[in-house]
């Protein structure tokens, strides 16, 4: 279901959520725009804007600023800085001009995703900007390789690397620099003593790697069997290549005096140097391929700043070096609400994540004329809003039989008004749905979408009544045991509508006899008490299958994962992967992960999602999670001054890595 804020706004301004006046008193906002004619997806610049860094909008082989250095014998001419075949970008919709600063924020030092994704997407082989998801390759493009092949059906990765790329210190990017972080930093058992990330190492031979070949600037990587999903990992921006003539010096088997860099940097050893200078965004020193270099890094201030890189590899469709915007200013702020009231007031360019929330959008939308900016919209991350995990695997053995009857589960979701919740908290706009694929995905099932999404009563009690669970005590509420049934829900303070959803939640549930204490948690709290399999039922968002499975996907559907699937079954996952703890799951849940390391080692895209399906069918009538309903749109902001070649809506999935896909490197500033 699309977003759609006239719906959105009508629905929160009757209700009890204005932003406005919260906003207002932060710092004064100007009154509201009506809403009529003004559309969501209006492209339209409503007022016209200006970024003092921007030039004169004649636009050469290279951007002012660079030329000038080339003048003054700084830098060698763009020519002899681009690759002898440079990646053609292909704008979005007209050429661009140089020069601007993009004004963005991140909400603390922890949400450098919006990094990485915004400005660090540079892989070998990138997602096309309109992805879908399609299992396989056909929504990927070279990037930094100029040319990729899957040989020896697909045990084998080969890669043509373009042939003069240099680091932004103008540095050859050579073959050596991709041996160097495969074979001593992504496959050093020194580095990673729990075990190699899974990505690198043979389907079936956990403990052995890929071997890396190269020849000339051809590199290659050598399963002994096919490995799928490897280039889709690849795409999702996985580390392959760093600058082995910068990192060499934090690294024992390059420096033999690293033991004095560890001194002075007060670590215990090589390895925690190595890890706190790899981290990203926080080394202005190392050299980078992105398009922007760091001038300020994450940690040494209240901003992450960042300028164009003279070396950067790609080109416009005139033979123009990019980026075409001069420099990044990236605030790391505190509070979500303060970044609210900077994007309201024109202070931020181009922004998503944190503050796109239903709850937001009357306040973003009104104010999109004062604000000088439009909006776009961001597809939903996964496939639903909430769910409830209840914990099969607990010590207290009557809790543990309690969830794991699946007639108690299945009274619990009858007993939930859905729509109340959906009205109430996300405005109208989504739909009632249980923890499954939604529609388009290759897996999609809308039986176990809809199954027990119906609100009754009458259906609710009789489940629970065969669950065993018909005594109850002298205010209704059903007994195990002789005491009353009280399910502790652990709620992760970062979701305000889960909170939200479960004061409408406890009242359903308290209808039909089952009480509920609910507990919200920081984080970092919510994820030690899950983790420590101590969670009686734990809510988080719902995550889509992946046919192509990474090491840690899919624990929505099946326990492959023990960080997510300690929701429900955490000693099943520690069973699976054969670490501490663990406990052998049922039967169907044992077939479950049959099939899921049969899928992964699958090559054949079709074949693999037959698998899927398989899996997807078991889940269904598993009924591990209570879904609530689907997640609705999310949106981000642009600057009418930027907007030109941002997209109108673009995937939100985590794996596209959004907005990267959709080449900043092509954003402009019109004046």
């Amino acid at each position: 279901m699309s977003l759609n804020p006239s719906e959105v706004v009508d629905h929160l301004r009757t209700g009890a959520w204005s932003r406005r006046s919260v906003l207002a008193a932060g710092g004064g906002l100007v009154a509201a725009a009506s809403l009529s004619g003004c559309s969501f997806f209006e492209t339209e610049a409503v007022r016209e804007g200006g970024n003092d860094d921007v030039g004169d909008g004649v636009k050469g082989k290279e951007a002012p600023s660079l030329a000038a250095k080339v003048a003054a014998g700084e830098l060698p001419p763009v020519e002899e800085r681009l690759p002898k075949n440079p990646m053609v970008v292909q704008p979005l919709n007209q050429i661009g001009r140089y020069g601007g600063t993009w004004r963005s924020a991140m909400i603390t030092q922890e949400d450098r995703t919006w990094l990485t994704q915004s400005i660090g997407y540079e892989p070998l082989v990138r997602w096309v900007p309109g992805w879908t998801g399609k299992p396989g390759t056909e929504e990927m493009v070279p990037n930094l390789a100029e040319k990729f092949e899957e040989l020896e059906g697909g045990a084998v990765f080969q890669f043509t690397l373009r042939e003069g790329v240099r680091w932004s210190d103008g540095t050859p990017l050579t073959a050596e620099d991709f041996r160097f972080t495969f074979e001593d930093v992504n496959t050093s058992e020194e580095m990673h003593p729990d075990g190699l990330y899974a990505l690198w190492t043979n389907p079936s031979q956990p403990d052995k790697p890929a071997v890396f070949e190269s020849e000339g600037n051809v590199i290659r990587y050598v399963f002994d069997e096919p490995k799928p999903g490897f280039l889709e990992e690849l795409a999702a921006n996985v580390t392959m290549v760093l600058p082995k003539h910068y990192m060499q010096q934090f690294h024992a088997s390059y420096n033999p005096d690293v033991d004095q860099l560890v001194e002075e940097a007060s670590f215990n050893d090589w390895v925690q140097l190595w890890e706190s200078k790899v981290e990203a965004f926080t080394d202005v020193d190392m050299p980078t391929l992105h398009g922007w270099m760091l001038t300020e890094a994450l940690g040494d201030g209240s901003y992450v700043t960042a300028v164009r890189n003279p070396y950067y590899w790609k080109v416009d469709p005139d033979g123009s070096q990019l980026p075409y915007i001069e420099d990044i200013r990236c605030e790391v702020l505190q509070d979500i609400e303060v970044e609210l009231l900077k994007i309201v007031n024109g202070e931020i360019d181009m922004q998503m994540r944190n503050f796109a929330t239903i709850r937001n959008l009357p306040v973003v939308s009104d104010n999109r004329e004062s604000g000088g900016y439009r909006m776009f919209t961001v597809s939903p991350q996964g496939v639903n809003a909430m769910v409830i995990g209840f914990n099969q695997t607990l010590e207290d053995a009557n809790k543990r039989q309690m969830y794991a009857n699946k007639d108690f589960r299945v009274g619990l979701s009858y007993a939930i008004d859905r729509q109340r919740v959906i009205d109430t908290v996300y405005a109208g706009q989504t739909k009632p749905w249980q923890c499954a694929p939604t529609e388009g995905d290759p897996v999609y099932d809308e039986e176990f979408g809809t199954q027990f999404t119906e609100y009754s009563v009458d259906k609710a009690n009789q489940a629970l009544d065969r669950a065993g669970y018909t005594e109850k005590d002298g205010d209704g509420f059903r007994l195990s045991g002789g005491e009353r049934i009280t399910v502790t829900v652990l709620v992760p303070s970062s979701f305000p509508d889960h909170i939200d959803a479960f004061e409408l939640i406890k009242q359903d549930w308290a209808a039909v006899g089952v009480e509920t204490n609910v507990q919200v948690l920081a984080e970092t709290l919510y994820w030690e008490r899950v983790e420590a399999n101590q969670a009686e039922a734990s809510t988080w968002t719902g995550g889509g299958f992946e046919i192509r499975a990474s090491q840690g996907s899919n624990h929505y559907f099946l326990p492959s994962n023990p960080r997510g699937s300690s929701r429900y079954g955490h000693t099943w996952a520690n069973w699976y992967r054969g670490e501490p703890g663990g406990e052998e799951p049922p039967a169907p849940v044992k077939r479950q992960l049959e099939l899921f390391d049969e899928m992964r080692s699958t090559y054949d895209a079709a074949a693999a999602t037959e698998l899927g399906k398989e899996i997807i069918e078991i889940a269904k009538d598993q009924f591990v999670y209570i879904g609530i309903c689907t997640e609705p749109d999310s949106y981000g902001i642009v600057r009418n001054d930027m907007g030109v070649n941002v997209v109108e809506a673009m995937p939100g999935e985590v794996g596209y890595q959004p907005p990267g896909p959709t080449n900043p490197e092509q954003y402009f500033f019109t004046a």
